[in-house]
């Protein structure tokens, strides 16, 4: 896995270019999220892979994602169960590509054990929106889906690129008021 970087911060996956961990911007933010793992940076190969899935539709991509990602599962948070972070309704309703979803099928497929708990309301993207709008988390309403009564109390978020974070928090706060204790998050980019 040549793109994975080590020197980042364990609770966002930023380069620390020289600082200690966490970041700066994560030392006095109280999070939800208890640590994040990325594959890599956004930039070069990786970010065009993961746009030829993304955008490109090409699912032949998840195939090594996937297997990268189940690498980074398999020494980082072994036997835990993955959690897909939702769409939104439209992207898919539209003919978009849900590059999540067809990754976490293939680590399922490696024996990952894989949680599909929650469900996305709305269908505002973020991919418009200012990093104050991100921040803000106005465009996510996720929720855990009806009929899953226990949730593991260990669980890793996954999602294909992070830039605030805010997804993953949002995402990790609402598993933890059902029952989870400790929610890690794992990403293919983190931009």
């Amino acid at each position: 896995m040549p793109w994975s970087f080590h020197n980042s911060c364990s609770l966002c996956a930023a380069d620390l270019a020289g600082a200690d961990d966490p970041c700066p911007n994560c030392r006095d933010r109280n999070t939800s999220i208890d640590g994040v793992t990325a594959l890599g940076h956004w930039s070069g190969p990786l970010r065009e892979w993961l746009s030829g899935l993304k955008y490109g539709g090409d699912s032949r991509l998840s195939y090594w994602l996937a297997e990268c990602l189940v690498s980074i599962w398999k020494n980082t948070y072994p036997g835990v169960t993955v959690v897909p972070v939702p769409p939104r309704r439209a992207k898919l309703h539209f003919g978009g590509c849900d590059p999540v979803g067809l990754i976490v099928r293939r680590m399922g497929a490696s024996g990952v054990p894989v949680g599909r708990y929650l469900k996305r309301r709305g269908n505002k993207a973020q991919k418009n929106m200012t990093r104050e709008e991100r921040l803000e988390g106005s465009a996510l309403n996720y929720h855990v889906k009806k009929g899953h009564g226990h949730i593991p109390q260990d669980l890793v978020l996954l999602d294909d690129v992070m830039t605030t974070g805010t997804t993953l928090r949002s995402c990790a706060s609402v598993l933890k008021e059902r029952g989870a204790v400790h929610v890690y998050g794992m990403v293919v980019c983190r931009d």
